[in-house]
């Protein structure tokens, strides 16, 4: 039985999205009964997120060096919010309702698992196609990678075309008339699945 343990899905949320979590995280660890000895203060993870909100705010305005400080500011807040991920893991030593009340989310038990499904079909335009699959749980992001079939200079190399959260991804810029295959994996907190089995098609 896998251990219950905190999930680190918030390294992935939209840059707005993670203000409110962060601050729920702030109100809920401040529980001294449950969470002593925090690994930072929380005056110190208070003003780190003062300083991101403004940043945040400055940063509406599309400035190159707004948006700079405001993705500096992010990443300090990351790494704070991670180190203290990993001291409620310590704290809840697998206790789901430890976890939760701390304002991050807990890992579920693996259920059984059946092979999601995965689509390809034609894109918008010509030489794109739409890669489709059944979210994965647990999982937060997808990577995403084609081959070109019978190419002298692919070698079964498989290209990375992105990594996304969502499960639906198109992929432009592809030759029309030749055929690629097409594969993904899933990355989750407990690392990078196997690639899925490739769906080949002929690109219209």
């Amino acid at each position: 039985m896998r251990r219950i343990k905190v999930v680190l899905d918030f390294m992935v949320y939209p840059v707005v999205e993670k203000l409110p979590f962060y601050k729920n995280i702030t109100i809920q660890v401040a529980d001294a009964s449950l969470y002593p000895n925090l690994p930072v203060s929380l005056a110190t993870i208070k003003a780190a997120l003062d300083d991101f909100e403004s940043a945040l705010l400055a940063a509406k305005d599309g400035g190159h060096t707004a948006i700079a400080v405001r993705n500096d500011k992010e990443k300090i807040v990351d790494e704070l919010f991670r180190d203290l991920a990993s001291y409620v893991n310590k704290v809840a030593n697998g206790d789901e309702t430890i976890i939760i009340k701390s304002g991050f989310h807990a890992s579920k038990q693996p259920s059984s698992h059946q092979k999601p499904e995965f689509t390809v079909s034609d894109g918008v335009h010509s030489g794109s196609v739409i890669l489709k699959i059944k979210a994965i749980q647990a999982a937060v992001a997808y990577i995403w990678q084609y081959v070109q079939e019978g190419s002298p200079n692919a070698a079964s190399v498989w290209v990375t075309v992105n990594t996304s959260t969502v499960t639906t991804f198109q992929i432009d810029n592809l030759t029309p008339g030749l055929i690629y295959s097409f594969r993904f994996a899933s990355i989750s907190v407990d690392g990078t699945s196997d690639f899925s089995s490739p769906i080949t098609k002929f690109v219209n």
